[in-house]
């Protein structure tokens, strides 16, 4: 059989609307996600890192994508699946599919890596030492990632220790974070959740590893009105490499972001498919999915002066 007189077939393309998606995810409109990818930066081409409880390839937001990616976790827990659930919430906001239903998220055509480093309890068990921390990082240059999201916690601020314990008890990780840096890396990590004055130990290491700093960025957490969360921890001695994103508010169910659900932890929360969550894990994804479209617009920059431009050019309004 052969389709012939296409031109004149009378066949009406099928219009999507997709001003419900972007709506219902209230931080795109926040960060002016719209509007950088109404000019054709959307994330494709950027390899993304989601270095958390796993991603969900099987949710409908994921749907028609290939999600790759490496498990820390152990055999039982494998990439592509996530049975705790933040994991995937935040993979959504970063790279969450334009298909006009549900959410999407700020950079939706990049590439997205599962990095599964939790159970699914939520404990961290691929990341306890040096060693394990060290061959999370290793992988990013061997798969030629260029924004790692760290939406994680550790129990200490950033000026627990001195330099000399974290250059003693970090030696691995910190090696392998300035590989990865020097092989086109930007970190994005969470400041945290425990209202200090200071980012957590992880996020604020530049501050005492202050190589690391030209390509990284901490990121503390505002609500829909862009005012400052009871929660988040501020940037303090992190400020130097340190920017503002929206993470939801204090409130979750009212002021929560809109995102991706999986099977697990956060299931009693659920809106369907999806959830709200509130925390700096949800503001780090903003940035890493800016830090996307970033790459993509002008791909001659490197690492730090990308992180150099975000930093340049945010504003706050309002």
């Amino acid at each position: 059989m052969i389709l012939s007189g296409c031109g004149g077939s009378g066949i009406t393309p099928v219009s999507v609307n997709y001003a419900p998606e972007l709506s219902a995810q209230y931080g795109l409109s926040l960060i002016g996600a719209g509007t950088i990818n109404d000019a054709g930066y959307t994330g494709s081409g950027i390899k993304v890192a989601v270095v958390d409880s796993g991603i969900a390839s099987g949710h409908s937001e994921f749907s028609g994508r290939t999600i790759y990616g490496t498990t820390f976790a152990g055999s039982g827990y494998a990439y592509g699946s996530d049975g705790h659930g933040h994991g995937t919430h935040v993979a959504s906001i970063i790279g969450a599919n334009k298909d006009g239903s549900g959410m999407r998220g700020v950079a939706y055509d990049a590439t997205l890596y599962d990095y599964r480093i939790g159970n699914d309890a939520g404990s961290l068990i691929g990341i306890i030492t040096d060693s394990q921390r060290a061959a999370v990082y290793n992988q990013h240059v061997a798969d030629n990632i260029r924004v790692s999201n760290n939406s994680y916690s550790s129990s200490e601020i950033a000026t627990t220790y001195s330099e000399a314990t974290l250059r003693s008890e970090f030696t691995q990780t910190i090696d392998a974070l300035r590989s990865a840096q020097n092989n086109g890396t930007v970190f994005v990590f969470a400041a945290g959740n425990d209202g200090e004055y200071h980012s957590q130990l992880l996020g604020g290491l530049p501050y005492k590893i202050t190589e690391l700093a030209n390509e990284w960025l901490t990121v503390f957490s505002v609500d829909s009105n862009l005012q400052e969360t009871l929660y988040s921890n501020r940037c303090g001695v992190s400020s130097g490499f340190c920017v503002t994103a929206p993470g939801g508010g204090d409130d979750r169910a009212s002021d929560g972001i809109y995102g991706a659900r999986a099977d697990g932890t956060y299931s009693s929360w659920a809106e369907g498919d999806y959830v709200r969550l509130s925390g700096t894990s949800m503001a780090a994804p903003h940035v890493s999915g800016v830090v996307a479209t970033t790459m993509q617009q002008f791909p001659s920059l490197t690492a730090a002066q990308i992180v150099t431009r975000i930093k340049d050019t945010a504003v706050y309004t309002g």
